[in-house]
């Protein structure tokens, strides 16, 4: 109650070294003393070394909002379907980029990074629901059909779910773009126009969805991030994790060569090590291509999580 609809995670305290705070050298604004001691003593709590590492970290504390649906006496327990386990996976794939996260600053740890990448260890995470290994993690009598088979339910809509993302990339980049500036500029308009030049199904006259694409204000112009990171991710499991995914070195290299840096790292020369694909960790408009040519093969990655 009170809270807000639709899947999502809130980084509430990240995971950022501390022992090299100045405190007493930042100073404080006058009438801000009482509320820097609540900033204080809330980030003091739980600091931690650890083993084998230099400096003192936050212990992070990351939320995940889902929306399932609550256990009750009448109803039992709460079971989840399996397009909600997806979503459990892809929240708690951002949740693990905020809490393994190491940095030296606060705004660059975790998910604060470049919002066309931000979504690579979530869908990564979604993949990891195609694998029995991982499956049985979490069926310890072995008695789930599904469990012990993986889950090879084709979605018929598929495609048609990747069309509709491809689309709302698309008016993403026309709504910030500078055709807006135009006096005679209409987003509905707009919308129409691509719906009916480039899509499957015609727009439907006295509608206008862009009402309700809450995606235009947080990733502005970078919706396209979700099918980007779903080819990337798709990259990353098939050549990193797909033969062993619960191989404990692989594992540690996906920690120490992405997660840890949040964004304080550039994101091209991340993936560029963690592949091993070195024409990737320029950035430019070649590896753009490059990422191009993986396409999307899969089914993960679709839309309705954050």
């Amino acid at each position: 109650k009170g809270k807000p609809s639709g899947a999502a995670h809130y980084t509430v305290r990240c995971s950022r070294r501390t022992d090299h705070d100045d405190e007493a050298g930042d100073g404080i604004a006058e009438g801000q003393e009482l509320r820097i001691l609540e900033s204080q003593q809330f980030e003091m709590v739980k600091r931690h070394r650890m083993p084998g590492q230099d400096g003192v970290y936050q212990l992070p504390v990351v939320v995940l909002v889902c929306e399932f649906r609550p256990p009750s006496v009448t109803r039992g327990p709460t079971l989840l379907d399996w397009h909600e386990v997806t979503t459990l996976f892809h929240e708690m794939g951002h949740a693990m980029h905020s809490m393994i996260g190491r940095t030296e600053y606060h705004n660059v740890s975790g998910t604060r990074c470049a919002t066309d990448f931000v979504e690579l260890p979530s869908i990564l995470m979604e993949h990891f629901l195609n694998s029995t290994s991982v499956l049985s993690l979490f069926d310890a009598n072995g008695t789930s059909a599904v469990r012990q088979t993986g889950n090879h339910h084709a979605d018929p809509c598929s495609s048609i779910d990747t069309y509709s993302q491809i689309l709302l990339a698309a008016i993403d980049q026309t709504y910030h773009s500078p055709v807006v500036h135009s006096q005679s500029f209409d987003s509905t308009a707009e919308l129409a126009n691509l719906h009916n030049t480039r899509g499957l199904i015609p727009h439907v006259p006295g509608t206008s969805f862009q009402t309700q694409f809450g995606h235009l204000f947080g990733y502005g112009a970078l919706y396209y991030s979700y099918l980007f990171d779903r080819a990337i991710a798709s990259r990353v499991w098939q050549k990193v994790f797909s033969e062993d995914p619960l191989n404990r070195a692989t594992g540690e290299k996906y920690k120490g060569e992405v997660l840890q840096y949040g964004g304080g790292k550039d994101p091209w020369k991340m993936v560029s090590t963690l592949l091993s694909a070195p024409k990737l960790e320029g950035g430019d408009a070649e590896a753009m291509r490059e990422v191009g040519r993986w396409k999307i093969e899969d089914d993960v990655g679709l839309p309705g999580r954050h």
